[in-house]
């Protein structure tokens, strides 16, 4: 339930818990294997044409509404990052690119653990549960839970493997059922190509200021194993991501440093025109000895670093941290022609582990209880996690006067979450025999979804169309807990939980053109309720929270003007959040509970513009207001109406610019661009008791990049931060004083220089 689940609910109990797409790339779907070696292939005569490319903007197909359509044509907001962009941007996780979407923004302890915020829909870095979906093509990510760390682990998936990714803003409910409160991200793959063999190789190596060294290797390789009909596609990374932070404790540098690797295989197989098959492996590594403590030691009153700018004091032997994911999935398509029918299933695993330096928490407790002078005390945490999904749904041409479709969902998640106490010496981490501390046993964790879903369109007219859709979704749960220890009693039961939330969808729009067009979106979403960790029976405390609901109400507008040299997307929304899932204390223990109510407003303006050959400028701004509707609940966090909520900038921007041009001779090409970002200032997380919050202030963001195409050759030299700001992305107390004490606060990565080369075959 928050950066370590079992020490954050011991401390519970006292302190509460742009559209940004390059020069005329075209962005294709999956489903589309007429026009997959378009996007597929990035050879070097494609690089050196986009300098003399006319100055229209390119047309962008997405499946944002589970079909391919015109990004154009979606009524609702949606934004796109293509490959291209990302690979020049040489962003490689959520930090790299959140600022350039409208409405998106981050609470990051660090690599590897990220809660992803849309519109400002979040209760705080302790959030135990995400409300923004994640998905990968039509495969969700990660736990739908609060037992598996849902809300914080993020997949950060090498950019040579993508098409795009897209960032649907506001609840996505009826299509994509729980945690989609926000929105949902949605990575899309690049498939096979059963027409042309094609390899890419890359390489790059990073230096961050007063920090250490990274360098990464890619590689990705197409092959048609049967022209048209069988193709397979593999790619594979790997990289060591320096890190700048010191341990004064034990005197160890880069203690944020992490191994990242991963590979994903595709193997597409297209019998005929009007069936398709595609199964995918992906695997994905993080590891660092250092990161779960990656955190520096700050005053909550004056946000001044205790130790240094680069500096934090953490017991020997803590800090390991560890992610292994696994996803394997079966897509297949069949068109009827009256209908398309769509089948995807997958299968899921997540392996997590850290060692978390909790000293500062217990120490002052158990040191003179055991007549230690330098006793350190971590928590060591695994868990796991194995997913079942499978979607069935059926469809119309969209081409009729009633569009309509229909489908099914079922989920089935086996967790476990094991904390344990370990007591070592502070200075050297070798261990220290003492009585049982605590062992906590959180699982197994069942949790079982059946859903049902529909939406039906009417094109009443060539411009006016109206959707209408619904979801019913059928949850239960079972929870085991056992304990045993000198912190947490001796303990064993289980608990069930049941909820059966419903769904729905309003959305008309109105094409005044090809080019334009307004809609009203009026869309629900919810997360799953269950069984309360840590409540034993007969207690007096609930023994189940419930669902948590939400409803956005929304007004847009999409235009392409100047002959589609500029493209302007700008929406207003308000959102209802009720019975907003919080931490509560009664009878001696924490847990959730409902009752909580909050709402947000506000507006967001994406702006692109292409003036010359070669040339894209692009702009957005975001302005947020979300708050608290009501004061919170007896016994729950404390916060009063009309206090914002944690970590959502009122104010938030965005201008970048990207320009191609030759440089004589057709084998030779230029690129520079760069891209300048705000985040506004925030508060920090409710405390549980009448007292002031922190106020995080905004910070600012310049990445530059340039280079050259020669041949089948790209090289480019990149900056990120370069003013090298030191804006906050997220704090945490480290006892159970949450004014007094100490706090972590995580920033922004400092100012990284790097370069990377690329050759396609």
């Amino acid at each position: 339930m928050g950066r370590t689940l079992f020490a954050r609910r011991h401390l519970c109990a006292a302190v509460g818990l742009g559209l940004m797409s390059p020069l005329c790339l075209f962005a294709q779907t999956q489903n589309d294997t007429s026009q997959v070696a378009a996007s597929a292939s990035a050879d070097a005569s494609t690089r050196h044409a986009t300098a003399a490319r006319a100055t229209q903007l390119g047309t962008i197909i997405v499946t944002a509404n589970k079909r391919s359509e015109r990004l154009q044509d979606v009524p609702m907001a949606v934004s796109v990052l293509d490959n291209a962009r990302l690979e020049r941007q040489n962003a490689v996780s959520f930090t790299d690119y959140a600022t350039q979407v409208p409405g998106l923004n981050l609470i990051s302890s660090g690599e590897g653990w990220t809660q992803l915020v849309l519109r400002g829909v979040t209760s705080g870095s302790r959030q135990p549960n995400a409300t923004v979906g994640t998905y990968i093509d039509d495969t969700p990510y990660g736990s739908s839970t609060i037992y598996a760390a849902g809300s914080m682990l993020t997949p950060d998936i090498d950019p040579s493997d993508l098409q795009r990714i897209e960032v649907l803003r506001g609840p996505q409910g009826t299509l994509y059922g729980s945690n989609t409160l926000g929105g949902l991200v949605k990575f899309v793959t690049t498939p096979p190509d059963t027409t042309q063999a094609s390899a890419r190789i890359g390489f790059n190596t990073s230096s961050i200021e007063g920090g250490g060294s990274g360098y990464g290797a890619h590689a990705t390789v197409n092959l048609p194993l049967v022209t048209n009909k069988l193709g397979l596609r593999v790619s594979v990374y790997d990289r060591d991501d320096p890190g700048y932070i010191r341990n004064i404790t034990t005197g160890q540098a880069e203690i944020d440093k992490a191994k990242v690797s991963g590979a994903r295989a595709q193997l597409l197989w297209t019998p005929n025109e009007n069936v398709s098959v595609r199964f995918s492996a992906l695997a994905q590594n993080l590891n660092s000895d250092g990161l779960a403590n990656q955190g520096i030691e700050v005053d909550p009153a004056t946000l001044r670093p205790i130790y240094g700018w680069r500096e934090q004091a953490r017991a020997a032997g803590t800090g390991l941290f560890k992610i292994k994911y696994r996803l394997y999935d079966l897509s297949v398509n069949a068109d009827f022609g009256w209908a398309k029918l769509i089948s995807t299933t997958s299968f899921s695993t997540l392996g997590f582990k850290e060692n978390t330096d909790i000293t500062s928490l217990y120490g002052p407790v158990l040191n003179p209880l055991f007549g230690l002078t330098n006793g350190g005390y971590s928590e060591l945490q695994p868990i796991a996690l194995n997913k079942i999904t499978q979607e069935l749904r059926l469809q119309s041409p969209a081409d009729q006067t009633w569009e309509w479709r229909a489908g099914v969902f079922f989920t089935h998640e086996h967790s476990s979450d094991k904390q344990d106490i370990l007591s070592f010496d502070a200075s050297t981490g070798a261990p220290i025999a003492l009585p049982p501390l605590g062992s906590v046993v959180l699982g197994p964790a069942l949790f079982r979804e059946w859903a049902g879903y529909g939406d039906l369109t009417w094109h009443a007219t060539s411009k006016l169309s109206i959707l209408v859709g619904a979801r019913y979704s059928n949850d239960n749960t079972s929870y085991t807990q056992t304990t045993q220890g000198l912190l947490t009693g001796v303990t064993d039961f289980t608990t069930r939980g049941h909820d059966h939330p419903i769904t729905y969808l309003f959305n008309p729009s109105y094409k005044f053109s090809d080019d334009m067009m307004a809609y009203v979106r009026v869309a629900s979403g919810f997360r799953p309720g269950g069984p309360n960790v840590g409540v034993p029976p007969g207690l007096g405390a609930p023994l189940t929270f419930g669902p948590d609901k939400l409803v956005n109400y929304e007004l847009g507008l999409k235009s392409l003007l100047l002959d589609k040299r500029m493209s302007i997307e700008a929406d207003v929304f308000y959102i209802n959040w009720s019975k907003v899932q919080l931490t509560t204390t009664a009878a001696g223990f924490s847990f959730l509970g409902n009752g909580g109510r909050a709402t947000s407003k506000g507006a967001e303006v994406s702006w692109r513009y292409t003036p010359l050959n070669g040339l894209t400028v692009w702009a957005n701004s975001t302005y947020t207001q979300a708050r608290l509707a009501a004061d919170t609940p007896t016994g729950s966090i404390y916060g009063l109406k009309g206090d914002r909520l944690p970590y959502v900038p009122m104010w938030s921007a965005n201008l970048g610019a990207d320009y191609n041009f030759p440089l004589g001779g057709s084998d030779w090409s230029g690129f520079v661009g760069g891209n300048f970002s705000y985040v506004g200032a925030r508060e920090s997380d409710f405390n549980p008791v009448p007292a002031p919050r922190s106020h995080l202030p905004g910070y600012n963001n310049l990445d530059l990049h340039v280079g050259v195409n020669y041949a089948n050759w790209t090289v480019e030299v990149y900056a990120k931060n370069l003013a090298n700001r030191r804006g906050i992305s997220s704090m945490w107390p480290e006892t159970i004083d949450p004014v007094a004490s100490p706090f972590q606060a995580s920033y922004q990565t400092p100012r990284t220089i790097g370069m990377s080369a690329s050759v396609d075959f």
